[in-house]
């Protein structure tokens, strides 16, 4: 009887059940990207509650939509740690999350995966918040470094100037210090503007091999074919930020061979365990399709999960931030964190856009 109340008296925990929440696009131009994420997420909880639970207990998932405006992520987010509803969160969307961060601190909530590479996310890092993925930093500084491993080492960088377009900028620079290049020029536009002209014209002058983008995807497209007509064609390479932008998909055939930096594995292919048991999994929902954003809800599902029963058959939030300080295999995606790291995964591979407007490794 003691043990079913001191259950009971923690949030989101009762005698069968763990409540996890999420706050993500569900509707609005972004709802695609959260939508995936809920899917891939609710796969692989279905799949534990099927096989029973964790100590007995089911994992919910309560999901609100927050159409990938701050305030409503903030709102849902007062909500969801102020009544005592869940244990912890998983799986929120973008940049804005930063926004949460005080609250996590005052309710003492762990936030497991955010979909962002964003460094204001990581720097300095924020006791209760778990990044999942590789940071806009890494997938730059993976970029020149292949870059320059294919002979590709004049290089130049092209950007917008914001929090992300400044951190894959950061990224780009260090990879070229460390591996002792110099750009062959930097560019940037304003955000909302579409003028990319004057960066065409500084870029293609200085005549690069290659280019690292970090810009939205009309920006993308209208800088490339400006490149091209002055008859100048370097190998294009923009971060995964691209591929969120909702607008990519007009402009697809436009950027028909770009490269692109990934942060999650593929998740068409059967080459990891996770992989092939998000594969497997989806199975059960024919009318939902593999995609990227699934595969990173499925994994920070899974790791969260897993940190759950680490926590031990009573867990707490402070018991769950202790769990998760540690190393876990996901199925060959690998994370680790630590008192002072809250970096989960450095893991970045390429991918390109095909001539059918596909993403393909």
């Amino acid at each position: 009887m003691v043990c079913s109340l001191v259950a009971q008296a923690e949030p989101g925990v009762t005698d069968s059940t763990v409540t996890v929440g999420m706050s993500a696009p569900f509707s609005g131009p972004s709802a695609d990207f959260g939508s995936a994420l809920k899917e891939g997420a609710e796969a692989y909880l279905r799949y534990v509650n099927d096989n029973g639970g964790i100590h007995g207990r089911k994992i919910q998932l309560l999901a609100l939509d927050d159409a990938a405006d701050a305030s409503r992520t903030v709102a849902n987010t007062k909500k969801m740690t102020g009544d005592g509803s869940v244990l912890a969160l998983m799986s929120y969307y973008g940049v804005s999350t930063g926004a949460v961060l005080p609250l996590l601190d005052v309710a003492s909530t762990p936030l497991i995966g955010v979909a962002s590479g964003a460094e204001s996310l990581r720097d300095p890092p924020q006791r209760y918040l778990f990044n999942l993925r590789a940071s806009y930093l890494d997938e730059a500084d993976a970029i020149v470094t292949q870059l320059d491993s294919q002979g590709l080492n004049q290089i130049a960088v092209f950007y917008q100037n914001d929090s992300v377009g400044r951190s894959g900028l950061s990224g780009a620079k260090n990879a070229m210090v460390r591996l002792t290049l110099r750009p062959t020029a930097i560019a940037s536009i304003e955000p909302g503007t579409m003028n990319v002209s004057k960066a065409a014209v500084d870029i293609a002058a200085s005549k690069p091999q290659a280019v690292v983008i970090i810009a939205p995807a009309h920006a993308t497209a209208e800088f490339i074919q400006k490149i091209h007509s002055f008859s100048v064609y370097p190998q294009f390479i923009a971060l995964s930020v691209l591929a969120d932008d909702p607008l990519l998909k007009g402009v697809r055939a436009k950027v028909r061979g770009l490269g692109l930096s990934q942060v999650m594995p593929d998740p068409w292919a059967m080459s990891l365990p996770v992989t092939k048991q998000y594969l497997t999994l989806l199975k059960q929902y024919p009318n939902v399709a593999p995609s990227y954003y699934g595969l990173e809800g499925f994994l920070a599902a899974k790791l969260t999960v897993e940190a759950i029963r680490r926590a031990g058959k009573y867990p707490t939030r402070e018991k769950l931030v202790s769990a998760l300080e540690s190393e876990y295999d996901l199925g060959g995606y690998h994370v680790r964190y630590s008192s002072n790291s809250r970096n989960g995964s450095r893991f970045v591979e390429m991918s390109v856009i095909s001539r059918d407007g596909r993403i393909v490794r």
